[in-house]
């Protein structure tokens, strides 16, 4: 059964009660002060221009308020911005009273012959104006005397039903309408030392933590204890829905006649016109990609993995891609239609960023299900359906772009994404068929291993070759055409982890191959009689031995599993010995004797022999099945036995 705790109500609550600020600051934004002073203010003395831009500003403040404001004081606000509505419905419901009572030409409900309707509407106005007035002393948490001067908009009421002539009823209005201005006055100078004494406090605390734990913490803290994220996602959302429902309901609007496509990206657009809402607009995308990609991982892994997944930050990439290409290409200044376009090319290159991380997300899983010899069928129908997805829709992509829009440098690196991608998705295939094919196979395939780093090395290649060419049409771009900062930036960026890093990881990926496999080729191979003698698994992969190295500390692996070793370290896997330095310094073949009839001989007792043996190979190193024929033996030397119990726990 699905419970919600009190926590998640307070974060609901919490995000409710502060998207209006950000709704205030959309709205700030879009009132351009200068557009309002030409058009509203126009000839108009500056004193009201000055009243103008101060109402503005102190919106901004109290946007900044609701924002920042601890969840009960912010609780409490909300109360009381409640009340002053509810007196000011007071004083427009005694308003209408006198209207209606002025309108039917009563003189006294108590006099007119029409006094049953009167009297009628008298006890609803009363009843009305009573109960906002209980609720106001409610909400302002008001338990003295004071409570009763709310009932302040029944006197005008009053004042009619007595007969009164209308000039004197609008005098008793405008009477009670100063007395509550002058109460709210009042209230307001008797909190303004509780809210000086909170400012004080919150900026304080503020400091404090910018003082401990410097900015950039105390600035994160805030951003996920206020669930501005959150927030800037909901935020976005009704304004996207609104936006699109006046579209809809629009029958004259010009964007209706372009198809559904194009109507829905001017919506898009038009809710990404102020900064405030192309950052919300980029949080939505992120929060939108997190979505996808977690479902890709519970499509393909099952609903356990979600419940044990704990990556908050997947997802981002997308969103910042998108914030900052809108900034670089000046979205903010375009028209709506202009954006409509615009951000159709944004959500080309959101898309090609969400796919490349569904790739990143899918390939270890798919890699694994093979590697792993899974006999789930289900499982193996589901990645590869996916990863057919993740190969024909980018050159869908591919073709839409090169269809409908002209090629600039944006275009390209879009395209060139969408294609690397395809050969990324088709590589891992690829390797996923080869390791399926040797779990089938009878024979164990030796080269396996070989094939799929030439494979992988083929698409490294292509993925290289695509990134220089982008650096240097971008650099052509960038001399010949309109050159800007964020270009270049972006291009030096793309130069430094394409190019450069890209160049060092394979040349230094090939270095250590080249190193293990040298390493490999100078260890002597297992005979049959070798083989037979030793009769067991190779202790890497745990699977029989038809073909071995052996090292010249005296243990058996499969030189395909020896060689992957090789490529991370040059210790052996059993006793951490140098493997490179010892097959410099000794001959390997002079010890598989030995070795041999170290295995032959395990649960004897022949210490002197076995002892030998350890002083020849190495210092203090001895495996475990040298230790079962060791026990029952007698040294003369205590130190030599403590040396070697330290490096069979090692192992």
């Amino acid at each position: 059964m699905l419970t919600i705790g009190r926590g998640s109500i307070e974060s609901i609550v919490c995000v409710i009660l502060r998207v209006p600020a950000l709704f205030i600051v959309e709205s700030w934004f879009r009132t351009s002060q200068r557009d309002v002073a030409k058009s509203v203010l126009k000839n108009q003395p500056s004193e009201t221009e000055g009243l103008y831009a101060l109402g503005s500003y102190t919106a901004l403040i109290f946007a900044a308020i609701l924002a920042t404001l601890p969840l009960r004081k912010l609780v409490n606000l909300y109360m009381h911005f409640i009340a002053l509505i509810l007196l000011f419905n007071e004083h427009k419901l005694s308003q209408l009273y006198v209207d209606m009572h002025a309108a039917s030409n009563e003189i006294s409900i108590l006099d007119d012959a029409k006094g049953s309707a009167g009297m009628q509407r008298f006890v609803t106005f009363i009843g009305i104006q009573c109960v906002m007035a209980v609720l106001t002393a409610y909400l302002l948490d008001i338990t003295n005397w004071v409570r009763y001067t709310f009932f302040v908009f029944t006197m005008p009421v009053f004042a009619c039903a007595m007969g009164t002539g209308l000039e004197e009823q609008q005098v008793v209005i405008n009477i009670a309408a100063i007395f509550t201005v002058i109460m709210i006055g009042l209230y307001f100078l008797n909190c303004i030392g509780s809210i000086i004494n909170m400012c004080k406090e919150a900026v304080m605390q503020v400091y404090i933590s910018f003082e401990v734990v410097g900015g950039i913490a105390t600035l994160a803290a805030m951003w996920y204890s206020l669930l501005i994220p959150v927030q800037l996602l909901v935020f976005w959302l009704v304004m996207f829905s609104t936006q699109l429902f006046v579209y809809v309901n629009s029958t004259n609007l010009p964007v209706l006649d372009e198809g559904v496509m194009i109507t829905f990206l001017a919506s898009i657009g038009e809710c990404c016109a102020t900064p405030i809402s192309l950052f919300a607009l980029s949080v939505t995308i992120s929060y939108a990609s997190f979505c996808i990609l977690t479902l890709t991982k519970i499509y393909l892994q099952g609903w356990s993995t979600y419940q044990a997944d704990n990556d908050a930050l997947r997802g981002w990439t997308e969103g910042f891609t998108m914030l900052l290409i809108a900034i670089q290409t000046g979205l903010l200044d375009l028209k709506p239609l202009q954006r409509a376009f615009l951000m159709s090319i944004l959500l080309f290159i959101v898309a090609s960023s969400l796919i490349q991380s569904m790739y990143e997300i899918s390939e270890p899983i798919l890699l694994g299900l093979s590697a792993a010899h899974n006999r789930n069928i289900f499982k193996h129908i589901r990645a590869v359906a996916l990863f057919t997805f993740l190969w024909m829709f980018p050159l869908f992509m591919t073709y839409s772009i090169c269809h409908y829009f002209d090629l600039d440098f944006w275009l390209l690196v879009i395209m060139s994404s969408c294609l690397l991608t395809t050969v990324q998705v088709i590589g891992a295939l690829v390797v996923y068929a080869l390791f399926m094919y040797d779990s089938v196979s009878a024979k164990n395939w030796d080269s396996l291993d070989d094939v799929i780093y030439y494979t992988r090395s083929v698409v490294r290649v292509l993925e290289f070759v695509v990134a220089v060419f982008i650096v240097c049409y971008g650099m052509k771009e960038s001399i010949a055409g309109d050159w800007s900062w964020i270009n270049s930036s972006i291009l030096i960026i793309h130069c430094y982890f394409n190019v450069w890093q890209r160049l060092q990881t394979g040349w230094k990926s090939f270095l250590l191959r080249r190193e293990a496999v040298k390493r490999m080729e100078s260890l002597p191979h297992a005979s049959a009689e070798q083989l037979a003698a030793y009769n067991d698994v190779c202790p890497i992969c745990y699977t029989s031995l038809d073909s071995a190295r052996i090292t010249p500390c005296g243990h058996y692996f499969h030189g395909t599993c020896l060689k992957k070793w090789l490529y991370i370290q040059e210790n052996c896997p059993m006793c951490h010995k140098n493997i490179y330095q010892n097959s410099m310094d000794s001959s390997p073949g002079s010890g598989d004797k030995d070795v041999v009839n170290r295995n032959n001989r395990e649960g004897e007792e022949n210490d002197e022999e076995v002892v030998h043996d350890y002083d020849e190979m190495s210092d203090n190193t001895v495996s475990n099945d040298d230790r079962d024929s060791t026990q029952g033996g007698e040294m003369e030397e205590d130190n030599s036995y403590e040396g070697i119990d330290d490096d069979i726990d090692d192992e």
